[in-house]
């Protein structure tokens, strides 16, 4: 169903991220080239947050000093009025900094970690929140694709990359992620060789273990840019872009993978 929204509609974009924070529907960033903001706001992606009150349909926009415009970012939810934003691009610029975004003071914090260590600047990861730290997997760079499995403790701030154990999927960017329980599953993605990919695994938490999965029924083709979400034990998968002209995506099709068979 379409919905038609009013007031502050943002501008076309793509790479953007969104969550969804009690009954506002929040999105940030995506790259603008493709529209007219762009023009407006001096050949800069936009670096504006979009609310939309899922009850009124009416968007909210907010300015407020944070991280520079860019897309292929992730954002998550932290508690119930925050969320962090990791990673991204802006051209040929790769980032690894970490924003949180205060929804009740509208002010952005830039989160500096107390470790020496820490993911690389990148983008097309996947990040989920799994109790206090959250779990990034994946993404790539100009030169790389990556795999490594990285945490971040929102309580000490520190950085750490985990020693995983099992069958670690192979480098990719543009793959998507989502929780059930204390498994991360990671399906498909865009690999180092530039083929779409059409693998499922589950990474997980309470053990550090990697594991990948046959298929059992219809399966997603293989695609990149994707979205996934979790309900119960239920993955819903949905859209995507694949650069293999024999397998294309079935844009109007939404896959639903029932995780109970696998746990």
């Amino acid at each position: 169903m379409l919905i038609r929204t009013a007031t502050d509609v943002p501008s076309p974009r793509g790479g953007h991220a969104s969550i969804i924070i009690g009954m506002d529907l929040i999105v940030w960033g995506g790259n603008t080239s493709a529209g007219p903001e762009l023009i407006q706001q001096g050949d800069k992606d936009d670096n504006r947050l979009y609310l939309l009150d899922l009850q009124s349909k009416n968007w909210t926009c907010i300015a407020a000093n944070g991280p520079i415009g860019q897309y292929g970012h992730t954002m998550t939810m932290v508690q119930k009025i925050k969320f962090v934003v990791f990673g991204g691009q802006a051209n040929e610029e790769f980032f690894n900094d970490l924003w949180s975004f205060d929804l009740l003071r509208r002010k952005w914090e830039l989160i500096e970690p107390i470790s020496p260590g820490k993911p690389a600047q990148q983008a097309g990861h996947v990040c989920i929140n799994y109790k206090d730290h959250i779990v990034i997997f994946g993404g790539a760079d100009r030169q790389y694709h990556y795999n490594d499995t990285w945490s971040f403790d929102l309580i000490t701030r520190k950085w750490s990359e985990l020693i995983c154990a099992g069958c670690i999927p192979a480098p990719r960017e543009g793959h998507a992620a989502a929780l059930v329980d204390d498994d991360m599953y990671v399906l498909s993605g865009r690999g180092a060789n530039g083929k779409d990919l059409n693998d499922l695994a589950a990474f997980k938490l309470s053990n550090q273990q990697w594991y990948t999965f046959p298929y059992i029924g219809p399966a997603p083709s293989a695609r990149a840019g994707h979205a996934m979400a979790s309900f119960g034990a239920r993955v819903f998968v949905l859209g995507g872009e694949s650069f293999t002209p024999t397998e294309p995506v079935e844009v109007n099709c939404m896959h639903i993978l029932d995780t109970s068979v696998y746990l």
